[in-house]
């Protein structure tokens, strides 16, 4: 994936912390639009000419420099490897969320090395409009509720991190580490902690 991560800016982009910019319905079917969309796309591929495998599950315009409310996600993902059905949300807005919570640990290629525990809603209820501009509702739960919850926060200038309280839920993952941090669920117990003033210092931000 060393091809994909270039495409992805710096940690420290400002792009990362801005509110990104509402696309007009009158605008969705233009190249402005559509062309965002196919970089968006081209980078959740990769290479691969089967389009039933993306390499990633969740992707938003900012973090490939674009601020415009655009998210990737792929809504058969189950965090075990199952892709298959990546779609296109454009100006996405979560209607409704549970009560209900569950931890799980998150990732990003606009975090780096920084990995983390982060407690999200179980079920939403998430309205968007489709590439071809169509509006459309949608409930999603468990793992693709996490992904959307991830990416809509993308758009609001917001990363995962934010919503970590407890620094022992911060984690630095090597990334020869990172199979045994998810697959084999290390994140529950992980021993490297990433200190706030570390990840302060890769955010560029200083007290």
């Amino acid at each position: 994936m060393k091809g994909v991560k270039e495409k992805f800016v710096r940690p420290d982009n400002p792009v990362l912390v801005k509110i990104a910019e509402e696309i007009r319905l009158s605008k969705i079917a233009s190249p402005e639009t559509q062309e965002p969309i196919e970089k968006m796309l081209s980078v959740a591929y990769g290479e691969q000419v089967d389009r039933n495998k993306p390499l990633l599950v969740g992707l938003a315009a900012p973090q490939i420099g674009i601020s415009k409310r655009i998210i990737l996600v792929d809504v058969v993902a189950r965090g075990r490897g199952e892709v298959g059905d990546l779609r296109v949300y454009i100006n996405p807005e979560i209607a409704w969320t549970s009560g209900e919570e569950n931890e799980w640990y998150e990732g990003c290629f606009s975090t780096g090395r920084v990995c983390g525990i982060v407690s999200r809603s179980t079920k939403i209820k998430v309205r968007a409009f489709t590439k071809e501009g169509r509006l459309v509702e949608e409930e999603h739960e468990d793992y693709t509720a996490r992904i959307f919850q991830h990416e809509i926060d993308h758009l609001n200038g917001i990363e995962f991190v934010s919503h970590i309280i407890d620094d022992d839920k911060l984690h630095w993952v090597e990334k020869e580490e990172f199979p045994e941090y998810r697959d084999s669920e290390g994140w529950r117990n992980w021993p490297q902690k990433c200190p706030r003033e570390k990840w302060e210092q890769i955010k560029g931000i200083k007290k």
